[in-house]
């Protein structure tokens, strides 16, 4: 969060309860607590598992010339335009949350930043106090215009870095138009997005069961090799490799291999290894969830699954599995 440095922002508002949005026509005056807040919510939007890459269209030249211009005046009036037709969207477009939009230049990563921090509004309570006659009378009252605290993640936001207009958005799909659609993205900013870390890693977990499954049945061994393996990439180099989960998993097998490749593909990974966040980092399943059909739910640490000083799995003449657990003590 030190190394974010909030150059200028402003603040406009997007209350669709209205028919006009209220465009700031000055620059945010410097408060420190406007600036740590900000601060913590780039810094954890940058590490979001739902963060796309993205690259602009040939559609979006104007919209990087609109925001390319660091002059204060050029920065209003551009902030103002983009927060103007999300509000115009919004209002057409009921899927689109209200909402306070955020603009604003920053330096990050020895770079410089558009931001679009879109605070969409919650609802909340709050207490009301109030004098009747002598008698002192208070109520809780339904705050529908609330945004998001230091604490909650952005829903939708957008960082574009102006040396190469390369792009990092977050954003919720919504009716447009009468269909499901990324209205930051397709309609707003005209960009081409990747999926998430957090969507390939998902992919990658759910093909891999599902070749495991057409290839050798219910094995849970092969399922928490999947794990192992993310868990290990992501430990060493928080880099997912696609050929070295293909080969620990389906070793010696090429038909389940390509079958699996194929699968990802599929799936939209097009390339053979992706980057993950430090959010990915620690939600990689460190736990592998093994269900009976009695009902039973084992839960075992993937480092168990594949040590037979800890776990054993036994394969009955009757086609059921025994599961040995081993050395626990009991608390």
């Amino acid at each position: 969060m030190n190394d974010i440095i909030i150059e200028k922002a402003i603040l406009h508002i997007l209350d669709t309860s209205i028919t006009t949005p209220v465009l700031a026509d000055k620059l945010m005056a410097y408060s420190q607590q406007a600036d740590e807040f900000l601060k913590i919510h780039i810094a954890r939007a940058i590490e979001d598992a739902d963060i796309k890459k993205g690259a602009f269209k040939s559609e979006g030249e104007d919209i990087k010339k609109l925001i390319s211009n660091v002059e204060d005046a050029a920065f209003i009036q551009g902030s103002q335009q983009l927060a103007q037709q999300i509000f115009e969207l919004a209002l057409s477009n009921p899927g689109i949350p209200a909402a306070d939009l955020l603009c604003c230049h920053f330096r990050y990563d020895n770079g410089l930043y558009f931001g679009l921090l879109k605070f969409n509004y919650k609802s909340s309570y709050i207490h009301q106090f109030n004098m009747a006659d002598e008698f002192k009378e208070t109520r809780i009252l339904k705050q529908n215009a609330t945004i998001a605290s230091e604490n909650q993640k952005l829903e939708e936001f957008a960082f574009i870095r102006l040396d190469d207009f390369s792009v990092l958005v977050k954003e919720k799909k919504v009716e447009i138009n009468g269909a499901k659609d990324y209205y930051l993205s397709s309609q707003l900013l005209k960009v081409d997005t990747d999926l998430s870390p957090k969507a390939k890693v998902n992919i990658v977990e759910k093909a891999a069961q599902k070749v495991i499954k057409e290839f050798y049945g219910e094995d849970p061994l092969k399922v928490s090799q999947v794990k192992t393996e993310l868990k290990s990439c992501v430990d060493e180099s928080s880099i997912i490799e696609i050929d070295r989960i293909t080969n620990a998993v389906f070793d010696g097998n090429f038909s389940a291999q390509q079958r699996y490749r194929e699968e990802v593909a599929q799936k939209g990974i097009s390339g053979k290894a992706f980057e993950v966040t430090s959010e990915i980092e620690k939600k990689v399943a460190r736990k592998q969830k093994i269900f009976t059909d009695s009902g039973i739910e084992i839960s075992l640490p993937v480092d168990y699954l594949e040590n037979k000083k800890k776990v054993e799995f036994i394969m009955n003449e009757d086609g059921t599995m025994s599961i040995l657990i081993k050395a626990v003590v009991l608390r």
